[in-house]
């Protein structure tokens, strides 16, 4: 007999309760991670843009901004925070941090997450994880609190291929390498390419290496970021060969953590950056600049010394003259007698009965690799800004903000940088108002770095928010505490969960890798 046929009538309605049966359990299943709605409810909204705060609503869905307005009401099972008639930000964006070290065994980033940072931007002063794949991949497995995008370094580069060979220019062999190596790191979601041409590593190369370096990066529409080469006595020509890499590598360019960081080019921010700003202009080059709000930076005592002449006492007494004396040279670390941690090179030169110069010297030989013993850190803290430079850079539109500051690092602005903007020299001090610092912290560094879905509260946008105090917020680490919390920053949100609530960290770890992709050629874009 021929084979029974089932009626098509019949079969089909098996099939289709078969296929609704598995839908609704599909529904049941993944209900949470996608209908999963909050609405935030009685808040001052800063959107981002610079505009004027209005009283409003603003509900999230899953990990994105469904809806802003003023008169929202909330839905049947919706979470909903009473904002208490605070502000509401769109998370803050720090544009130079050192967060990537230690981060995988500290997901919780508390000194991020506390002033509100939702998104870091890692790989800087020409330091990266290498190979970038293998950390970034280590971090989709085990995500952070906070968002991670990631430069690449340009002495990362150089050790790969000069190992510790680095005192001098690259050849054309070396460099034809680290070009190779760039395009590798590029195509695994780098923003672009980072130097710190002040550090040893880096010093000693050529405007030219940087350059063709830089070009790598402009053919997959990426941008150049700089601790550049002299923060000092030469920092204007250090701000010029940025110009000159803009300008031949044709890619935008960034002074990271801009400052003038020595007595002899005090007081010029006012009269000669609006002059370096129109060059930039005239010459068609896309300057951009970021600044954390401190008068005293945080590295080795190295680089007050330039061209690496330490024990010459003449330069040694001059640099440290230029940084303010030694006395605002403040000693944080000093592995080869801990006890000078804390101490400022004057009081350690008493202690050492050694003048200040000499003392230095000392420093130095005790730290370098010698044959009784290995290579030994120090680190310090050195006050050598003046306030009024200092002032005119945060006030300046295009000037984005940066903490420069590490998971647990000495200088307070790894914990402060943020609420210290908005306490002191927005709400005390009336250097800039809340709407136009926001945008410098939000829009403004989301543009820089190319993040088309943040930096703003508009829909469909990510849900990274910040609920603060405007009448509270403050930063509260020091010197001598440098990771005490904030006060006023009482929500944080990181794709639309809580990672602050109600000024507690929470423990959620929704951050996300953030990978760099070239937009499409004319060519290949689809018809």
């Amino acid at each position: 007999m021929p084979p029974r046929v089932q009626s098509t009538a019949v079969r089909e309605p098996c099939l289709m309760r078969r296929v609704l049966a598995r839908l609704f359990l599909l529904v049941i299943f993944t209900a949470p991670s996608w209908a999963q709605s909050t609405l935030i409810q009685n808040v001052m909204i800063y959107d981002g843009t610079g505009r004027a705060p209005f009283a409003g609503q603003v509900r999230i869905t899953g990990d994105r901004i469904a809806e802003v307005g003023r008169r929202l009401k909330p839905k049947a099972g919706e979470a909903v925070k009473d904002g208490g008639g605070l502000a509401l930000a769109p998370g803050f964006i720090d544009m130079h941090s050192h967060a990537d070290r230690g981060l995988l065994q500290d997901l919780n980033a508390e000194v991020v997450v506390r002033q509100g940072i939702t998104t870091v931007l890692v790989g800087q002063d020409g330091d990266s994880n290498y190979p970038l794949a293998n950390w970034l991949a280590a971090l989709d497995k085990t995500p952070p609190a906070m968002n991670v995008a990631s430069m690449v370094g340009q002495a990362t580069l150089r050790r790969q291929i000069m190992h510790d060979d680095l005192y001098r220019p690259s050849t054309a062999d070396e460099l034809k390498q680290m070009k190779s190596i760039l395009k590798q790191e590029l195509s695994a979601g780098a923003f672009g390419l980072s130097t710190g041409l002040e550090y040893a590593p880096a010093h000693f190369s050529t405007t030219a290496e940087v350059v063709e370096l830089s070009k790598v990066a402009a053919e997959e529409d990426g941008f150049y970021i700089s601790h550049v080469r002299d923060e000092g006595d030469g920092v204007f020509d250090a701000f010029r060969e940025l110009l000159t890499i803009g300008a031949e590598a044709h890619l935008p360019v960034e002074i990271t953590h801009i400052k003038l960081g020595t007595t002899p080019v005090w007081h010029q921010a006012a009269t000669e950056m609006p002059k370096l700003f129109a060059e930039a202009k005239t010459r068609k080059i896309d300057l951009r600049a970021d600044v954390y709000p401190y008068t005293y930076w945080h590295s080795t005592i190295r680089v007050i010394v330039l061209d690496r002449d330490y024990f010459n006492p003449e330069k040694v007494s001059k640099a440290i003259a230029d940084n303010g004396g030694a006395d605002h040279i403040r000693v944080t670390r000093y592995d080869p007698d801990p006890a000078m941690a804390g101490k400022t090179l004057d009081q350690i030169a008493a202690a050492w009965k050694l003048t200040p110069v000499d003392a230095y010297m000392r420093i130095v030989r005790e730290t370098t690799a010698a044959p009784d013993h290995p290579a030994r850190d120090e680190e310090v803290i050195v006050t050598s800004m003046s306030e009024d430079d200092l002032r005119w850079f945060i006030a300046q539109p295009q000037i984005a903000f940066c903490t420069d500051g590490e998971l647990h690092g000495s200088h307070p602005r790894g914990a402060g940088t943020f609420p210290r903007i908005l306490g002191r020299y927005v709400r005390e001090e009336k250097v800039l108002n809340f709407q136009e610092a926001i945008r410098k912290m939000t829009s403004l560094p989301a543009s820089y770095i190319g993040l088309n879905n943040r930096g703003r509260i508009a829909p469909e946008y990510v849900a990274d928010l910040v609920l603060f105090d405007p009448a509270r917020v403050i930063d509260r680490s020091t010197i001598e505490e440098p990771e005490a919390p904030p006060d006023g920053i009482v929500g944080v949100m990181v794709s639309g969960k809580w990672v602050v609530d109600d000024g507690k960290v929470t423990g959620a770890h929704p951050g996300k890798v953030l990978r760099h992709s070239k937009p499409p050629s004319l060519g290949t874009l689809p018809k």
